[in-house]
């Protein structure tokens, strides 16, 4: 029986924001490298540990694929949690955000396409379905809080003593572009917010962070 969606709509949401601070700082940070190759790593090793097809091993199988898109595309968690195989048809994202209503369209990276790619095509979802339903035999998709509650305990499994839910996918996502790029006005256009000092707070970047940058400087001209 096919799983056809059915979209919620970005300003009808019952979302409720529990901290006074729109950016969450103080209660989720963004998922160090290391910490999040260990969730990785975990997500497999209990997907693997279940026959193939099994409800066990589609719970798994979701869940890493739910992290590698988190911290590849930076969508929100309820934008996230609503997408269907059509919305990368042909490895190119077209995603409306859940909360703002704001419309993307970008060429997602070909190795991060082809890992979804092998997770559709072994589930068999068609181009309407959501791509991650409770289970194999239902058409609804999970929520939000059961994704924060698996990404809690997965991320204590891993050793990590900082706080961390659904919302560090997005915050890695902006961070660790900000670690490699250093151009905060990049990852403020990528994560569509409205002022570079948002950006500076979202992705939890302290004064230290840049000094240590700056005695990475060196404009010293090659011989």
């Amino acid at each position: 029986m096919a799983r056809y969606y059915s979209r919620f709509h970005p300003h009808k949401s019952t979302y409720e924001r529990k901290t006074d601070s729109k950016n969450g700082r103080e209660v989720v940070k963004p998922i160090d490298r290391d910490d999040f190759a260990e969730m990785i790593r975990l997500c497999l090793v209990h997907r693997d540990a279940y026959r193939k097809r099994s409800t066990g091993y589609f719970r798994w199988y979701r869940n890493y694929i739910i992290l590698i898109l988190g911290v590849n595309t930076g969508c929100r968690i309820n934008t996230l949690l609503e997408q269907i195989p059509r919305d990368y048809a042909g490895g190119k994202v077209t995603v409306t955000e859940h909360k703002t209503g704001k419309r993307q369209q970008y060429i997602l990276s070909p190795e991060v396409y082809t890992i979804l790619e092998e997770y559709i095509e072994e589930f068999g979802f068609t181009k309407y379905e959501f791509l991650f339903p409770k289970d194999l035999k239902t058409k609804d998709s999970i929520g939000r809080v059961t994704a924060w509650r698996w990404i809690k305990k997965l991320a204590k499994e891993a050793g990590i003593k900082y706080e961390v839910g659904c919302h560090s996918l997005r915050k890695s996502y902006g961070r660790w572009i900000w670690d490699e790029t250093h151009d905060l006005l990049l990852v403020q256009r990528l994560l569509q917010h409205s002022s570079a000092e948002e950006t500076q707070r979202y992705i939890c970047l302290e004064e230290n962070d840049v000094e240590k940058f700056r005695g990475k400087i060196n404009h010293l001209a090659r011989y």
